[in-house]
């Protein structure tokens, strides 16, 4: 088995000396090497600064670019009209992704400042997401069957210094006889999932298999069965929306979701193909 392309991201939420969020995410391939950074407000989640490092291939060395037009947006769900903007005025479609890693992990880092987000306890903080996000996932379409609570899961309420910490990697071999094995990785302070799919030369799926490894509950990893909907479909070309269609919507996993279509992503980076 050949490896023929591989991606890393890290993404990290620091709590700043200065009532800031520090969040980052760094990518790092075959190719390149980037990294995007904002600075939000602790209690309104409002971009204070923003900026994109390239590091690699930079003939003439290390830049760093600031990104104002993302200054006074929320780094929240409602970030997507902001980071569509993004890939409207830029040719690089590493951009908006790198930004759109960063948000989300604001979002996870939000499970520990939720007396600074105005919730009076971790109880009240819980219950909102619940009502809020009812049905959105396999976790929140199912609060009815759950096991444990999402703070029983995390094990604390409140943290320090480093908030959240999330690791992406995907990975594109070839296995000889004109097949291929696609490999995705995630893990997070909350979570860790693997999908694999083997795609013939033509980038049908074969097999597909996709295990949660740690989740917030036991209802989370009976998604996983969704992946074998994907045997027989052609993953180039397929928008999020169809992969989430086939894996399930409101009752899959959105990581899995996510992961999924990170690693049907390679297909389009990989030169060999």
């Amino acid at each position: 088995m050949k490896c023929l392309f591989r991606r890393n991201w890290h993404t990290s939420v620091r709590r700043g000396d200065d009532d800031v969020l520090e969040s980052e995410t760094s990518y790092l391939d075959t190719d390149r090497e980037s990294v995007a950074r904002l600075r939000v407000g602790v209690s309104d989640f409002v971009i204070r600064d923003a900026e994109w490092e390239e590091q690699r291939p930079v003939p003439e060395g290390r830049k760093v670019h600031p990104v104002p037009m993302l200054t006074g947006k929320d780094a929240y769900f409602n970030a997507g009209p902001a980071l569509r903007e993004l890939t409207a005025v830029t040719d690089d479609p590493l951009l908006a992704p790198l930004f759109a890693e960063t948000v989300k992990g604001i979002i996870q880092a939000e499970t520990f400042i939720w007396k600074e987000r105005g919730y009076s306890s971790a109880e009240e903080y819980e219950q909102s997401w619940e009502e809020s996000y009812k049905g959105s996932c396999r976790y929140y379409s199912n609060l009815d069957r759950l096991t444990q609570t999402w703070f029983e899961h995390v094990g604390e309420t409140t943290r320090e210094g480093n908030l959240f910490v999330r690791f992406k990697t995907q990975t594109l071999y070839s296995q000889g006889n004109d097949t291929f094995l696609l490999v995705g990785n995630f893990s997070d302070s909350f979570h860790q999932v693997s999908v694999a799919l083997t795609l013939d030369r033509e980038m049908e799926v074969k097999k597909a298999e996709g295990n949660l490894l740690r989740a917030p509950d036991a209802v989370c990893k009976e998604s996983a069965v969704f992946m074998e909907e994907l045997v027989g479909l052609n993953l180039k070309g397929m928008t999020k929306k169809e992969l989430a269609n086939v894996l399930g919507r409101e009752q899959g996993c959105v990581h899995v979701i996510d992961l999924t279509y990170d690693v049907a992503q390679v297909l389009h980076y990989c030169a060999e193909l």
